[in-house]
């Protein structure tokens, strides 16, 4: 306590100087700046820091949009491999794409990926879904991931976080925007011939929602469907 009788904030308890560095880290502008002055103040903010709540809440996207990845990558990385080891799951997110696109070692960047969507991070779902249709081998796994995103809209689960409407469209906005940050790479276009003349085709609607986006089509099956939506991935 001070000599004025208010409590200093290093005297805090360890559990809420944590709660502390959680804030700063999910809420400020530039979180590991702020995050950077403060662990250099005092003994007890070092350790504090270290934490793993506050790697598991660290604004990983913010600080992508900060430091423009591309001069500031290898500091980039690291943070981003600390978090994931705090179950961050926007960087397990990021490290996957990365370690797929940029450093060419796709069975990371799948277990990254995994480990995100587990904590039930769409846009990772919908990232994994799209990687493991581009393979014949993996195909149908791809379909049961990406239905079962599909189908979380109608549940209410994975769908809140993206604010509950045409989740899939926004998995797909969300996942070119990193992508576009993180690298050049794009996915390739999965080239399927379905000898349906139907599938695919158009059908009238009165949801302009769906007209607007060109996602009033009708397929003969789930595979015809996501093959459509990985070519609209690859475009986007």
């Amino acid at each position: 306590m001070t000599a004025t009788g208010n409590v200093s904030v290093t005297s805090l308890p360890h559990d809420l100087t944590v709660e502390l560095f959680v804030r700063v880290a999910s809420t400020s502008s530039t979180p590991r700046r702020d995050l950077k002055r403060l662990r250099e103040s005092c003994k007890d903010f070092h350790e504090a820091s270290r934490a793993k709540k506050v790697g598991k809440f660290m604004d990983v996207r913010r600080e992508l949009q900060l430091c423009l990845n591309w001069f500031d990558r290898k500091e980039y990385l690291e943070l981003l491999r600390g978090c994931a080891r705090c179950d961050n799951l926007d960087a397990c997110f990021i490290l996957g794409l990365e370690e797929v696109f940029n450093s060419k070692e796709k069975t990371v960047g799948l277990s990254y990926l995994q480990k995100a969507k587990m904590g039930e991070h769409p846009v990772a779902a919908y990232v994994l879904g799209m990687l493991l249709f581009s393979e014949p081998e993996t195909r149908p796994l791809a379909v049961r991931v990406l239905s079962e995103l599909a189908a979380s809209e109608k549940t209410g689960g994975a769908a809140t976080s993206l604010g509950g409407c045409g989740l899939i469209r926004e998995c797909r906005r969300e996942a070119a925007a990193t992508m576009r940050d993180m690298t050049w790479v794009r996915p390739e276009r999965v080239e399927l011939v379905c000898p349906n003349r139907q599938c695919g085709r158009a059908f009238s609607t009165r949801d302009w929602d769906l007209w607007l986006h060109g996602e009033n089509r009708s397929f003969c099956s789930n595979v015809c469907r996501w093959r459509h939506e990985a070519n609209l991935f690859a475009n986007s």
